[in-house]
């Protein structure tokens, strides 16, 4: 069976080329000096649900607790990140951003929405509405299904706020 027979196969390609796609318009939206996407994913997850563990942000992302042990570490660092102990768990850690990781984000949040704004131009709002709609149905039937396979993610999206790349 070649390429694109199938629907399914078709969309396998197209999603392929959506995230290479959106890949570059993430880089080209950051400036010099900004906190790369993978940071700022990081960031936006932990802001939706501070205070919260390392190893439910990697599993959302799908990253192993050392890859994201790093980046917690670079972020704090940073001064965009705090731990605390957990109330619950002696041995687990809390992280929540702090309030110049919450300007960063909103920098960012700014500076992709204008990038895309500026790109989907000729689009109106209920076109954008409704990609929005279709990607976010996609993610979550994903998601469901990476849960029941046993994958690496627990957490379904509840809505377009929880796209972790963002």
């Amino acid at each position: 069976m070649s390429r694109g027979e199938t629907p399914t196969l078709e969309l396998v390609e197209s999603l392929m080329a959506l995230r290479r796609t959106l890949r570059c318009v993430e880089h080209a939206g950051e400036t010099s000096g900004s906190l790369g996407f993978a940071a700022l994913g990081v960031l936006a997850y932990i802001q939706r649900h501070q205070p919260t563990r390392a190893t439910d942000v990697a599993q959302w992302i799908g990253i192993g607790p050392a890859a994201l042990s790093r980046q917690v570490a670079e972020l704090e660092g940073a001064g965009l990140l705090v731990r605390s102990p957990s109330p619950t768990d002696a041995r687990a850690q809390l992280i929540s951003l702090t309030p110049r990781g919450a300007e960063e984000l909103g920098q960012a949040y700014t500076r992709r929405a204008g990038l895309l704004a500026e790109m989907l131009k000729d689009w109106d709002g209920a076109k954008i509405s409704a990609a929005a709609a279709t990607v976010n149905e996609i993610q979550g039937v994903l998601r469901v299904g990476l849960d029941a396979r046993g994958g690496k993610t627990t957490m379904a999206p509840r809505g377009p706020e929880e796209s972790p790349n963002v």
